[in-house]
């Protein structure tokens, strides 16, 4: 069940085109609040609007953000130049997109193979800037496009992360697949995201990781990080080469997630299907017998190609003014899991260019 709220928009924080920030006014109490333009229209101050609180109200991980349903001083919406495709299908917030399918049918009927493409797929979304700066840094004008899985937030307007990747030039183009949406491309599933990717916005690297939100339940299956094994599957069954990060944290006081996580050996050492490369950065002597005894456990030197290589992940990132945090830690407080995912794009980069 959801919880539902009216409230006053008394202060515009942000006003971008597909998000805004706002301040709203909720029985005399004020809160941060987000609309997506594309479902509610735009927004002023002094409009009332409609707000699902749930997560604040269960004080869940959303940066302490109402969601606006509707705008009450909107009476009628109508959105012209869009497809017929649904997203968010069947819920009274659906919305109309114009995918890839129906908008390059050809390309996608005449598309045959990846022809070995290696491709990046993480399950945690503050990889993705970790990975995109070591490219970057590798060749500069290597044409990069980011795909978001719906594994996690749906709209891609909600990453800060995308947005500030996007202004910095060291992400090209986006695609929002399944019920994700909001990208400069939108497919209906990973295998058109990937065609869409190499054929259509003709990108020299691909990298597939769910968007901000991952969620995980304490169980051995119960997290949303199971999709990277499905990912690998797909990006294999095309013809490309899956390149798979591992979550590593040596910060991370839960057992389970020291050292390389449990979400990493299950799905990728446990249930892939297919060969995968993974790459590590190099550690101190204690730290790799640590995670060497891990991966040996679930034998994923066995099922997969693994690589110790080295990047200065953290001064790129540094360098380019990407203060990212994972889980609330900084680059400095957990660095290892930032430079795992940069080890993945110096691999990345040998393989390809």
């Amino acid at each position: 069940m959801i919880h539902i709220r009216e409230g006053l928009v008394v202060k515009i924080l942000n006003d971008d085109k597909d998000i805004i920030e706002m301040l709203v006014n909720v029985n005399q109490k004020s809160y941060k609040a987000i609309a997506y333009p594309a479902i509610t229209g735009r927004l002023s101050a002094g409009d009332r609007v409609v707000l699902n609180t749930t997560a604040v109200d269960l004080n869940l991980g959303t940066g302490g953000y109402h969601f606006v349903i509707m705008n009450k001083s909107c009476k009628q919406l109508t959105f012209e130049n869009r497809g017929h495709l649904m997203k968010l299908k069947y819920t009274p917030i659906q919305i109309k997109t114009k995918t890839v399918e129906e908008e390059y049918p050809q390309i996608i009927n005449d598309f045959t193979s990846l022809k070995g493409m290696p491709i990046i797929t993480g399950s945690i979304h503050s990889m993705l800037p970790a990975v995109v700066a070591v490219i970057k840094a590798k060749k500069k004008d290597a044409k990069i496009a980011y795909i978001m899985t719906d594994g996690g937030a749906l709209p891609i307007a909600f990453s800060h992360i995308v947005r500030d990747l996007k202004k910095r030039a060291l992400i090209d183009c986006t695609i929002s697949c399944g019920n994700a949406f909001g990208g400069d491309y939108e497919a209906l599933n990973l295998y058109t995201a990937l065609i869409a990717a190499k054929e259509i916005a003709k990108a020299d690297v691909i990298i597939v990781i769910m968007g901000p939100g991952h969620a995980g339940t304490g169980t051995k299956f119960g997290f949303t990080g199971m999709e990277m094994a499905n990912n690998a599957h797909i990006i294999a069954s095309l013809g490309g080469i899956p390149i798979c990060i591992p979550r590593v944290s040596f910060a991370d006081k839960r057992k389970r997630h020291y050292g390389i996580s449990h979400h990493f050996l299950t799905a990728i050492g446990l249930h892939c299907l297919v060969p995968c490369e993974i790459a590590f950065p190099i550690f101190p002597e204690n730290k790799k017998r640590y995670i060497v005894h891990q991966y040996k456990k679930v034998n994923l030197d066995k099922k997969h190609k693994i690589y110790f290589l080295e990047e200065d992940t953290i001064a790129i990132m540094k360098k380019n003014q990407l203060c990212i945090q994972t889980m609330g830690r900084s680059l400095d407080e957990d660095p290892y899991f930032f430079k795992t995912a940069g080890a993945c794009a110096v691999l990345l980069s040998k393989l390809l260019f």
